[in-house]
């Protein structure tokens, strides 16, 4: 049978240290509620995106075939989006812009998908909501996510060849 935490309610905060504890575990619970409610919004945008053109979805197949990768079960388009990304570590979701995509930029999304950057994410997200009042975590956090990109730029780069890494530069 369950055991319940406070059968007779939350008790009132005997002391200082108390108050604080309830104040460190609503901030807990609020920044985790809003990473959750931003990621829901993202999802149901993306939900609402358009098919892809049959040569946007033959360009990742392509890509993901040159390369070794798979290719995600879904593809979508986004009009006015700025550039193409994944979303959601369980069913992740290929995002693109309504206009041509570099082949560079769709390998660089499927090495997010084959890494597990997706799930890095997620444990950045479970750091901040943990230590939401601790900047030095949020500036260590900063630095992971940008790590994890130069990281995947990095990989992008072993993979091609002569003049492509140099047009990868200008892409970044």
């Amino acid at each position: 049978a369950p055991v319940p935490l406070f059968p007779r309610g939350l008790p009132a905060p005997g002391s200082v240290t108390d108050a604080l504890f309830y104040l460190y575990a609503a901030g807990i619970l609020a920044l985790g509620l809003w990473f959750f409610l931003s990621y829901l919004r993202l999802r149901r945008r993306v939900g609402r995106g358009e098919a892809p053109a049959p040569e946007a979805v033959e360009q990742v197949r392509a890509v993901a075939a040159r390369y070794g990768l798979k290719v995600p079960a879904r593809i979508t388009v986004l009009p006015g989006l700025e550039s193409a990304f994944v979303c959601g570590p369980l069913r992740p979701v290929l995002v693109l812009p309504d206009r041509p995509v570099d082949d560079k930029v769709i390998l660089h999304e499927l090495l997010h998908l084959k890494y597990g950057d997706l799930w890095a994410g997620v444990g950045v997200c479970a750091l901040r909501c943990l230590h939401w009042c601790n900047p030095l975590v949020w500036y260590c956090c900063d630095r992971i996510q940008n790590d994890c990109e130069a990281l995947c730029d990095q990989r992008v780069l072993e993979r091609l060849e002569g003049e492509a890494r140099r047009d990868y530069g200008v892409i970044l």
